[in-house]
């Protein structure tokens, strides 16, 4: 960059905070629209970001934290800059000021795509609507740094639906709000999906941003036309969350194969992880529980259910530990309607395709954050000899049994899991 362009901008982030005082739009207005309010569509936050990349990334950076002479456009720095502003206000001081060696040369669209990604690297939630392509209604939309306390209470009761697009996979998951605090990722096992989490989210939104997934070929969540759902498969997506989403300082839960999902994830980045919940599974999967489960996902694909009534008696008749209202959940958002009308599971069945005999260890090795092995006393898939080794391993790992428990224990006993959980997250952050 030159001294010259170093000058110009230096003068012109001046100009922007000098401006800022005065403004009238800093003020609280009852009922207005604002960037909370889902204001651009991840699509178009993707194409913001290609870009940003392009042509402004050689000076505000990859990660938007700017430098000595251009400002970050994330975090602190953006809610003071722009905090009480409008998204018609943002949108024309990019146009203005970048790219830096050639001001106001990119398109009106390109603008507004890469206003689109700054909110989203702002944590600013997607919505199913692209920016307003007219400045004067761009400037309806305010940009409020915290979230309105009536949305951040309707948040903490109930999720909502959020997606974000990565690996080409439009990927679901469920905001259960408190985008201030630290990021809680929940993941699931094979066939069950975002929802089966619902009866515990409750339980951490008030401390955490907790994000519950549909991982891919679950629920909402798209499926991977060559039907790759290896763990690694699944880890990916989890990594291109995080780096959309901008998270940091993660706790990752995961069940069954979501929690070999959070023991890879840990491993490869302890720089992101601040603690890892694995329930009932280890590094390892025995080839016997591997060829069970395939065997099983084409039996129940081909036959189904009459009804979602007669899908959940036969899970409650599985399932005798857990709540009629944790089952019901499961029965209900996770299953679909075939074209002949029975009822069959919302996932794709090439998922079994992930179902491989492998082993874990290297990745865990590298686990740096404190980690939990919470499991089921009636399972095996974690056998005493594997315990043993994850001791000599992880030096900070605990292991915790719970008597007579199956293969889901936060849901069969979530009172006494979630005890556990507790215990040690606060472990966990009083050992940072």
């Amino acid at each position: 960059m030159t001294r010259q362009v170093s000058f110009t901008l230096a003068l012109a982030c001046a100009a922007i905070i000098s401006c800022l005082p005065g403004t009238a739009l800093a003020q609280e207005a009852s009922g207005r629209r604002t960037v909370w309010d889902g204001v651009y569509t991840q699509e178009q936050a993707s194409r913001g970001q290609a870009q940003y990349m392009q042509t402004c990334a050689a000076c505000h950076g990859t990660d938007l934290r700017g430098g000595s002479v251009v400002p970050s456009l994330v975090e602190e720095s953006f809610a003071f800059l722009y905090g009480g502003m409008t998204a018609g206000e943002l949108f024309s001081r990019i146009q203005r000021l970048m790219p830096s060696d050639r001001p106001n040369s990119l398109s009106s669209q390109s603008y507004r795509d890469i206003v689109a990604f700054i909110l989203q690297s702002n944590k600013f939630p997607a919505g199913e609507k692209e920016l307003d392509a007219g400045l004067d209604a761009l400037r309806q939309i305010f940009i409020t740094t915290k979230q309105p306390e009536a949305e951040a209470q309707l948040a903490q009761a109930q999720p909502v639906d959020r997606f974000v697009t990565v690996n080409g996979l439009r990927i679901h998951y469920l905001d259960w709000g408190a985008r201030d605090k630290q990021p809680l990722i929940m993941l699931h096992g094979i066939g069950r999906v975002a929802h089966t989490f619902d009866h515990i989210a409750t339980h951490f939104n008030k401390n955490y941003q907790v994000m519950a997934v549909d991982m891919r070929g679950h629920g909402e969540s798209g499926w991977d036309p060559q039907g790759a759902y290896l763990v690694e498969d699944y880890v990916k997506d989890i990594e291109g969350m995080a780096q959309q989403l901008q998270l940091r300082n993660i706790v990752i839960w995961g069940n069954s194969t979501g929690g070999r999902v959070a023991q890879v994830f840990a491993g490869l980045h302890p720089d992101l992880t601040a603690a890892v919940i694995s329930e009932d599974v280890g590094p390892e999967r025995p080839r016997e529980i591997a060829e069970g489960l395939t065997n099983r996902i084409k039996q129940e694909d081909e036959k189904g259910w009459a009804s979602e009534d007669e899908l959940f008696a036969q899970l409650k008749a599985a399932n005798s530990r857990t709540s009629d209202d944790v089952l019901r959940a499961y029965a209900h958002y996770g299953s679909r309607p075939r074209t002949d009308g029975r009822v069959i599971w919302k996932r794709d069945p090439k998922i079994g395709n992930g179902f491989v005999p492998t082993e874990l260890w290297r990745f865990v090795s590298q686990i740096q954050s404190p980690i939990i092995y919470i499991l089921g006393g009636r399972s095996t898939i974690v056998p005493a000899e594997t315990q043993e080794e994850l001791r000599k391993t992880l030096p900070q790992v605990q292991i915790t049994t719970m008597p007579g428990l199956g293969h889901y224990p936060s849901e069969e006993n979530p009172k006494d899991f979630l005890a556990i959980v507790d215990r040690f997250l606060a472990e966990a952050k009083a050992g940072r």
